[in-house]
């Protein structure tokens, strides 16, 4: 009992430091997609991205290193190997070796600057992690540069990064990615909820953000519960199962980064439609009693 009083007093004195804060307000995206629509065109490609805006997408997660000229790039890996067949580093490379290797389909790797002028004008917003330490105010140049301060949003998962990119563009919001290996830890997702809250929740102030971008196998209902309680915006990596998606939203995650973003939207819509007639029906049931009380009355 006495653990539990401890636990509760923890979650109200950080739901108040969190509050009270000053944090840009946290973008509206349930629906990221992760490296573009990257089940159905390849991965972190202008392809991808178009895919996503098209699949109806509220972000376009892309990663980004900095090649050995200086132009920011868009690449999940350091080593070029896995995407394009050439074993290369991304950050040894020049911008004029990197255009020529095929990302798939014919796909070129993209500039940052690409990515944003194609996401520019579409719902889908940017969402960009930075791979890279050292980037972090380029990245914000080319943001401004590109007018697309107000829509965009800064993830990472290191801690330096998210941290440096509050400080130097304090109305961009930035999300620390983060993860856990349960093999490690040992037990479940539910066995280490408080374990996890402490330390997320520790690494969310050092960093001077209310957003955490999670990933959902490390995820529970308690650590859920809590994080959201904290005043923490829960974000959830890397689902593509329905029910899965289904579950996380239950659980108070307000944004999903998904390789299918056509799927997520029909969750999304489906459940917008399971909500909207849940409220009609409840519409009609108040009127029905005001009538019968007002019948009644006469």
């Amino acid at each position: 009992m006495p653990m539990k009083i401890l636990l509760s007093a923890v979650i109200f004195l950080l739901s108040i430091s969190f509050a009270a804060a000053q944090y840009p307000p946290v973008p509206v995206l349930p629906n990221v997609a992760h490296r573009g629509a990257s089940a159905a065109a390849p991965e972190n490609t202008l392809a991808a991205f178009r895919k996503a805006a098209q699949f109806g997408a509220d972000g376009a997660e892309c990663d980004v290193y900095k090649t050995a000229d200086g132009v920011l790039v868009i690449l999940h890996d350091k080593n070029t190997k896995r995407t394009t067949g050439f074993d290369g580093d991304i950050t040894k490379m020049s911008y004029a070796e990197v255009q020529k290797l095929d990302a798939g389909k014919g796909e070129k790797i993209p500039a940052l600057a690409e990515y944003l002028s194609v996401l520019k004008g579409t719902k889908t917003k940017p969402v960009i992690e930075i791979k890279q330490e050292g980037i972090v105010r380029e990245v914000i140049d080319e943001i401004n540069g590109s007018g697309m301060r107000k829509a965009a949003v800064i993830i990472s998962f290191s801690a330096e990064s998210v941290k440096t990119a509050r400080r130097l563009a304090p109305n961009i919001p930035a999300a620390l990615l983060c993860s856990a290996d349960l093999k490690k830890t040992g037990g479940s997702a539910e066995d280490n909820a408080e374990k996890f809250f402490a330390g997320l929740t520790a690494s969310a102030k050092s960093c001077n953000t209310n957003i955490l971008d999670i990933n959902h196998q490390i995820l529970s209902k308690p650590l859920a519960e809590q994080l959201n309680r904290s005043g923490i915006a829960l974000w959830a990596w890397t689902v593509d199962d329905p029910q899965r998606m289904e579950t996380l939203l239950d659980w108070g995650v307000v944004s999903i980064t998904t390789n299918k973003p056509d799927v997520l939207t029909k969750v999304l819509q489906r459940r917008a439609a399971q909500k909207h007639s849940a409220q009609k029906h409840s519409a009609q049931q108040h009127s029905a009693q005001k009538r019968a009380a007002e019948a009644a009355a006469q």
